[in-house]
């Protein structure tokens, strides 16, 4: 009898409680149906184009973009320049943000969805520590008078193509935070509003490359032009190969010549804040005249300082056309200027892999060779 009081108490509890989530579902629903969505800057629409300066803080810090001329730059990266769409994208969408529903007036839960200033806040739960928190921003004038200052917390639903995201905010100037809906994207991390552009030079380009380490170890690279069963665009060693040892993969042979296909930096300084008077030097020619000339110095967990300045020289050009990867004269020269334009007085951190491939060794592309086995009678 016990048992089947217990199961009809828990049934019975199990339907209250799914009617209670089905009245709060009405209510959150009848609360937004009921609230007429409104900007939650209405005056700012007017004002973006009077925007100079735009402050962010989170967890990670603090920092500050300033309009330079036709450029914006960050300070605290020696003035490095910033991404212009990613910094539009944020100042437009900060001005069109429309209020979906009130949230919560009370300081004590701001913490829940994100609101809190960052100073002060504290994560919800253990889900929370794994979101980048609230990040406070602040648009001001040329007169550095703040245009707008909120806080951009916990997102609901992310931006997918033409639906804006949602995510709740609080007007640093008033207790009550919101439910809004807009195009607002906050990277807490400094690195990620700068202008990521190096250069790009794909290995099917280059002719040799050469890497001459401070310790005077010198290794050159060059183009086998499909000898020996290889592909036209790998690599071989002009060292020749000792005894009893074999390159251990064409994949780590060609891992140098391509080193400048893909790179990206993790920070950035004006290259006078290190001494690269004693750095390694990796120099990748081209089959259409580009000479890159990559000055490293390691820097800890592995990763690589680097300094890149590129050179135009019609004498290296060798013509190949087979190859639709090369440059047109004219077309190689305004990527030296461009890169040059962007790279001249900066040095870069470059992760633990562009390190690697930048510096390789000759030692590190081989192994030992197999014995081959002996025929049996």
């Amino acid at each position: 009898m016990k048992g089947k009081v217990g199961v009809i108490l828990l049934v019975a509890a199990v339907a209250l409680s799914g009617v209670a989530w089905y009245v709060a579902q009405q209510r959150e629903q009848a609360t937004e149906a009921n609230f007429a969505a409104k900007p939650l800057l209405p005056d700012l629409a007017k004002r973006v184009n009077d925007v100079t300066a735009l402050e962010v803080e989170s967890l990670k810090g603090r920092f500050r973009i300033e309009r330079a001329g036709e450029y914006w730059v960050m300070p605290t990266k020696d003035g490095y320049r910033v991404k212009g769409d990613i910094l539009r994208k944020n100042i437009l969408g900060i001005a069109e943000l429309q209020t979906i529903e009130p949230r919560t007036d009370k300081p004590e839960l701001y913490d829940r969805i994100q609101v809190s200033d960052p100073a002060a806040y504290k994560p919800a739960d253990e889900a929370a520590k794994a979101d980048p928190g609230p990040i406070k921003v602040k648009l001001l004038d040329a007169k550095n008078t703040p245009l707008a200052e909120l806080i951009v917390g916990k997102v609901r639903a992310r931006e997918i193509g033409p639906k804006p995201a949602e995510l709740h905010v609080r007007l640093v100037s008033d207790t009550k935070s919101w439910l809004a809906k807009g195009r607002v994207d906050l990277p807490a991390d400094p690195v990620a509003w700068l202008d990521k552009d190096m250069v790009r030079i794909e290995r099917a380009r280059v002719a040799s490359t050469t890497i001459r380490h401070s310790d005077g170890e010198v290794l050159e690279l060059v183009r086998t032009n499909g000898e020996s069963g290889t592909a036209k665009d790998d690599f071989k060693p002009v060292q020749a190969i000792p005894a009893g040892k074999k390159l251990s993969s064409q994949y780590d042979t060609n891992s140098a010549p391509g080193a400048l296909a893909f790179i990206a930096f993790d920070d950035v300084a004006r290259a006078a804040a290190h001494d690269f008077s004693k750095a390694n030097v990796t120099e990748i020619v081209t089959l259409d005249g580009v000479r890159a000339t990559v000055r490293s110095l390691p820097a800890a967990d592995k990763k690589a300082w680097v300094t890149i300045q590129l050179g135009y020289d019609p004498a290296l050009v060798k013509e190949d056309k087979d190859n639709a990867a090369l440059l047109k004269r004219e077309d190689a020269q305004k990527q030296v200027d461009e890169a040059n334009g962007r790279m001249n007085g900066w040095s870069y951190l470059v992760s633990e892999y562009a390190a690697r491939d930048l510096l390789r060794r000759f030692s590190e592309l081989l192994e030992d060779e197999k014995p081959k086995e002996e025929k049996k009678d």
